[in-house]
């Protein structure tokens, strides 16, 4: 079967992961800037939220574009990283709500490190699906290793969180600046 449904339904999703997140933020009761000031770090982490989500999908589009069926490698992989990614706006309000506490910012991490590390399962599966059918596949390495190395850098998050959420944040926020241009060679093959 082709990959057009699998597509349909991962945007669906995604743009409902999104909408949640978006209902997740409430305006300040007082028209002043202190009250406005308040909802930055909610703001903030939105922000970090909706990049890191939009990235996954546009990175999603052009793996779809590489695979050749949807096969149950592909499906099901595919549904696991759509199940974690739905826990985003979640994990999202638990950070804003507790405003960046340890705890709240360790379970982002191990979220982003486990929506990395499904994506990079989704990435093996494209890989797979080329080296069954003779095609080459290195288009795809340089986008499997970066998944790797993304979800063991969300996994560091995970105790420097304890330590300093700062480094956590920082980690946040580079990964994301990484991955906003989609791998080249992805890209030209689309």
């Amino acid at each position: 079967m082709g990959t057009g449904r699998l597509e349909a339904f991962s945007d669906g999703v995604i743009a409902v992961i999104i909408t949640i997140m978006v209902l997740e933020l409430k305006a300040p009761l007082d028209a002043g800037w202190p009250a406005l000031a308040a909802l930055a770090p909610s703001l903030a982490i939105y922000f970090l939220s909706f990049v890191t989500v939009g990235i996954f999908w546009i990175n999603h589009h052009y793996l779809l574009h590489n695979a050749r069926r949807a096969d149950a490698r592909l499906l099901w992989s595919n549904l696991a990283l759509l199940f974690v990614l739905s826990l985003v706006p979640f994990v999202t309000a638990y950070v804003a709500d507790t405003h960046g506490a340890p705890l709240p910012v360790a379970v982002y991490a191990l979220l982003m490190s486990l929506s990395s590390a499904i994506f990079t399962l989704c990435t093996r599966a494209v890989a797979v699906q080329n080296e069954e059918a003779g095609q080459p596949v290195e288009r795809l390495r340089g986008f499997f290793s970066k998944g790797l190395i993304v979800a063991s850098l969300y996994a560091l998050a995970i105790p420097l969180a304890f330590a300093s959420t700062l480094f956590a944040y920082a980690i946040f926020i580079l990964i994301p600046l990484s991955y906003a241009v989609p791998e080249r060679k992805l890209v030209e093959a689309a």
